[in-house]
């Protein structure tokens, strides 16, 4: 899991359709505060996963560690034929 790389929603464009928090099965999103996605254990995000982000009808997901940073040893193969970390 990563503690440098994880998602940043952004609230002024996220319409609330949830697929970010169905998509993601690793805890990082606030299930109790649905339809509302909030990031509430960013470290359970893993390495270099667009999983949530790609499923975002209005591209409201980035995510700290993105840019500039080097990822870690995990990588995520999200929409690879094997279903990836990220499914």
């Amino acid at each position: 899991m990563s503690k440098t790389w994880y998602p940043v929603i952004d609230d002024e464009k996220c319409i609330e359709c949830g697929a970010c928090t169905d998509k993601c099965k690793h805890g990082v999103y606030d299930l109790q505060k649905l339809p509302t996605p909030v990031v509430i254990i960013p470290e359970n995000c893993i390495q270099g996963c667009h999983g949530c982000g790609k499923l975002c009808p209005v591209e409201a997901i980035s995510y700290v560690g993105e840019h500039g940073e080097k990822g870690g040893d995990l990588i995520c193969s999200w929409g690879d034929d094997n279903g990836g970390c990220c499914k």
